[in-house]
């Protein structure tokens, strides 16, 4: 039997889903949750065949890490159009959509996986004398920025230089995110612990949604998790990292990815005054062509870049320069 997950808002049209699911053959119902960070656990954890996601729902920032989550289970996802929430569009490219009222006419629901998508291909190792060991990656993203974020860091060797990434998503699942990553690159993915000490093959992920991400310098570079209030409109917020590392700028290469707004923006140009070497995402491969937009309007951006090439722009920037 398939195995379908309900998430929706509504409790009416929640329940007559439920109802449908429980009539139809050759279905049963895993969990019927009112929030993403509840389907996210179930998802994980069950692994249903199909998830049945309400379109509000798939207008959230953090739909876009259910979406990596379903692709690495095969779990086949279908955005609920119901007409009440009609104007709100998942940024998330190829998402499946179907009326409500269709989903709950047929005798016979949706069912069955997709199947699983292959990960993007890493880079082999490089060894450790390729790049310069004081070098320091910094990353920030918004919306569309999950798959973003999987082609640069999938161009990543296991020893690439020390890099950190905000990325900006819901509090509960940075976790998650990082897990996700992980398993589809060569270095190590985790999030970012206060206090931890920045080494070369490791990729730490902004966490939680009540802190900023900085980078500090005790002698080693370290990992800082600061309070304060929303910068940008964001916690932990892109310009947050980027300033942070102004001290440091002749040792940083610091991208800024696909996303909405305008964090990062200027964090990126005061880096670049400062003598890091950056990058922006284009257009044309942006889902949102704002923060890059913004910065490379600033002049904070030193090459702006198709998502594809800004990983080995990254790592070539990153290089020892020979004596």
């Amino acid at each position: 039997m398939s195995g379908i997950l309900i998430a929706h808002r509504n409790p009416v049209r929640r329940d007559r889903l439920v109802r449908a699911v429980e009539a139809a053959p050759g279905r049963h119902l895993v969990a019927a949750v009112a929030d993403l960070t509840a389907a996210y656990h179930v998802s994980e954890h069950t692994r249903p065949a199909v998830a049945l996601v309400s379109e509000d729902l798939a207008a959230l920032p953090e739909f876009e890490v259910m979406v990596l989550l379903f692709r690495a289970l095969a779990i086949r996802c279908i955005v609920l159009a119901d007409g009440q929430a009609g104007s709100r569009r998942s940024l998330v490219e190829g998402v499946e959509r179907m009326p409500m009222d269709d989903v709950l006419g047929r005798p016979d629901l949706p069912g069955g996986p997709v199947p699983p998508v292959t990960p993007p291909k890493t880079a082999g190792p490089a060894p450790a004398a390729e790049f310069a060991s004081d070098r320091l990656i910094l990353i920030g993203a918004s919306t569309g920025g999950v798959d973003a974020l999987i082609k640069v860091l999938g161009a990543f060797p296991s020893d690439c230089p020390p890099t950190l990434v905000v990325q900006h998503t819901g509090g509960a699942f940075s976790a998650g995110l990082a897990r996700l990553i992980d398993s589809h690159v060569a270095p190590k993915v985790a999030e970012a612990a206060e206090g931890e000490r920045l080494t070369a093959g490791k990729v730490l992920i902004a966490p939680g949604s009540d802190r900023h991400l900085t980078v500090a310098s005790r002698g080693t570079l370290v990992c800082r998790l600061e309070d304060g209030a929303a910068i940008s409109g964001h916690r932990p917020s892109v310009d947050a990292l980027f300033r942070s590392a102004i001290p440091l700028a002749p040792r940083v290469v610091a991208a800024l990815l696909t996303g909405m707004g305008r964090d990062g923006a200027a964090g990126l140009t005061d880096l670049r005054r400062a003598g890091a070497a950056t990058f922006g995402q284009d257009e044309a491969t942006s889902v949102v062509y704002g923060m890059p937009r913004v910065a490379y309007e600033l002049g904070g951006v030193g090459r702006q870049l198709p998502v594809t090439a800004i990983g080995q722009a990254l790592l070539s920037a990153c290089r020892r320069v020979p004596a």
